[in-house]
C-alpha cells in the first residue's frame, strides 16, 4: 500500500539556498528522501527529510502522528520514502513509503503526552467564544461526518463547508482543531469526487500556512489587534472593571492593577516548554503552540491572560499611572546592572528589564538558550552578546559557568546580523 507524506518547512532547511531552484531539483530527480526522528526543545518530537545528508525539510505536522505510527509499527526511528510530486507555490512536496501499515489515526488524549495538564489562568474572566471559531468547529463537525460517511449529504453542501474551513482556519492552533484538520487533509485527498479532491491541495497549502514567517507576522500584527479590540474581550474587560469596581473607584486603582498585572505576569512565567521566553513576542508565541499542541480550553486561558495584561496596560497610560516597578519586578534590579546592559540589547531598557526577569533563578543553559534566541529576534546586538555580555551576567552572579561554556551554548549565524 502506498503512504503519501508531506513534506513542509523547506524553506527553513534551505536557509542558505535558493529554494526555489531545490523545488526544481526535487521534481526533476525525484530522489529517495530519508525520515528521521528527533526530540527538540521548542517542538517536541519531529521528523527530519533527508536527501542523502542534506536537509531537505520535515515532515507536515498533520502526517507527524501517522509517521510515528509507521515508525512504532516497523520498530525503527528511519523510513525511506520517494518524491512523488512538488508544490513550489506552497513550498512543500509529497513522498510515497511503501508497506502495509495501520489507518492513520488521530491520537487519542489519554496517550498524548500533555505538557499543558499543570498551566492555567483562572484569575479573571475568560475571554467569550469568538463566533467565527463557533462557525468553524460546526463546518468541521460537517465536513468530518460527510467524508466518513460519504454520499448521505448534497455535494454541494459538503464542498460550501470546506470552503468555509478554508476560510476561517487562519487563527485557530488549539490540538483538537488541529486533529479534525489533519483528518479532513487526509479524507479529501483520497474523496470518490473530483470536486472534492480538487480542494485537497489549496487545503494542504492553507494548513500548512500556519505555520509560516508569513503567518507568524500576522499573528502579531493583525490577529492580537483584532482580539483586543473583539467584542468578547470588551465583555471581558468590563466584567473585570465590574468585579473591582470599588478598588478602581478610589485611591486603591494603582495597586489593584499592578496586583492583577504582576498576576498574570506570574502565570505567564509558568508557561511549560520555555514559553516563557515568548510571552511579549505573540507570533512567535502562537507559533511554537501550534506545533506544542494547546488544548483549545487552555489556548482560551492564555488569550485571556495576554488581552486582559494589554487592556490594562493600557488603562494605566489613560490614567497618567505607572505600575511598571510594580508588576515586572524590576525593583529588583540593579539600576547600575540595567546601564550596563543597555548597549547590548540596542538601549532598549524594556527588554533588559524583561531579560533580567527571564533569566532570575533559571539554570545556564535557559539563559544561553534565551540569549541565542534574543540574538536571531535582533533584541540583542550580535557583536556584543559573547564577552560583554557573559563579563555582566557573570560578574552579577547571574550566569556563573565558564566564558568558554557561554560561547559554546550562544548560538549566533551570520544570517542573523
Amino acid at each position: 500500500m502506498e503512504n503519501i507524506i508531506q513534506i513542509t518547512g523547506i524553506q527553513y532547511a534551505c536557509e542558505e539556498a535558493d529554494v526555489r531552484a531545490v523545488m526544481a531539483e526535487l521534481e526533476e530527480q525525484k530522489p529517495e528522501v530519508l525520515l528521521v526522528t528527533e526530540q527538540t526543545h521548542d517542538f517536541g518530537i519531529i521528523v527530519r527529510a533527508l536527501v542523502g545528508t542534506t536537509l531537505r525539510g520535515v515532515v507536515s505536522r498533520f502526517d507527524l502522528e501517522h509517521v510515528l505510527q509507521m515508525m512504532q509499527h516497523e520498530g525503527t526511528a528511519v523510513l525511506v520514502g520517494k518524491v512523488t510530486e512538488t508544490d513550489p507555490e506552497g513550498l512543500c512536496y509529497n513522498i510515497s513509503i511503501s508497506g502495509d501499515y495501520p489507518t492513520p489515526n488521530a491520537p487519542a488524549d489519554d496517550e498524548a503526552h500533555d505538557i499543558w495538564a499543570n498551566w492555567c489562568w483562572t484569575g479573571a474572566p475568560l475571554l467569550d467564544t469568538n463566533p467565527d471559531d463557533c462557525r468553524l468547529d460546526i463546518s468541521l463537525k460537517v465536513a468530518l461526518r460527510e467524508l466518513q460517511r460519504s454520499g448521505s449529504m448534497n455535494r454541494l453542501t459538503l464542498l460550501e463547508h470546506l470552503a468555509l474551513i478554508l476560510q476561517l482556519t487562519r487563527w485557530d492552533v488549539s490540538r483538537e482543531t488541529q486533529q479534525q484538520l489533519s483528518l479532513i487533509r487526509q479524507l479529501v485527498s483520497r474523496h470518490n469526487d473530483a470536486d472534492v479532491r480538487a480542494l485537497a491541495p489549496k487545503l494542504r497549502r492553507t494548513l500548512t500556512a500556519l505555520g509560516s514567517k508569513e503567518r507568524m507576522r500576522q499573528f502579531q500584527d493583525t490577529y492580537l489587534t483584532q482580539l483586543c479590540q473583539s467584542d468578547a474581550a470588551e465583555r471581558m474587560y468590563s466584567r473585570w472593571c465590574s468585579i473591582h469596581q470599588q478598588e478602581l473607584d478610589d485611591e486603591q486603582r494603582q495597586e489593584t492593577i499592578a496586583r492583577q498585572l504582576k498576576a498574570i505576569d506570574n502565570c505567564l512565567m509558568q508557561l511549560p516548554a520555555d514559553l516563557c521566553y515568548q510571552k511579549d513576542q505573540f507570533g512567535a508565541l502562537m507559533h511554537r503552540l501550534l506545533y506544542l499542541g494547546i488544548p483549545q480550553r487552555k489556548l482560551l486561558m492564555l488569550l485571556s491572560a495576554i488581552v486582559l495584561q494589554l487592556l490594562l496596560q493600557l488603562l494605566c497610560r489613560q490614567l497618567g499611572i505607572s505600575v511598571k516597578e510594580a508588576s515586572d519586578g524590576s525593583d529588583d534590579c540593579d539600576r547600575k546592572l540595567i546601564q550596563q546592559l543597555e548597549p547590548i540589547f540596542k538601549g532598549n531598557t524594556d527588554n533588559v528589564r524583561n531579560f533580567l526577569q527571564l533569566t532570575k533563578e533559571k539554570q545556564p543553559t535557559d539563559i544561553t538558550r534565551l540569549v541565542s534566541q534574543w540574538v536571531k529576534e535582533k533584541r540583542i546586538s550580535p557583536d556584543l552578546c559573547h564577552r560583554p555580555l557573559w563579563t555582566a551576567l557573570h560578574d552579577a552572579d547571574i550566569y556563573r559557568p565558564t566564558e568558554a561554556n557561554w560561547n559554546m551554548q550562544v548560538e549566533t549565524r551570520r544570517s542573523w546580523k
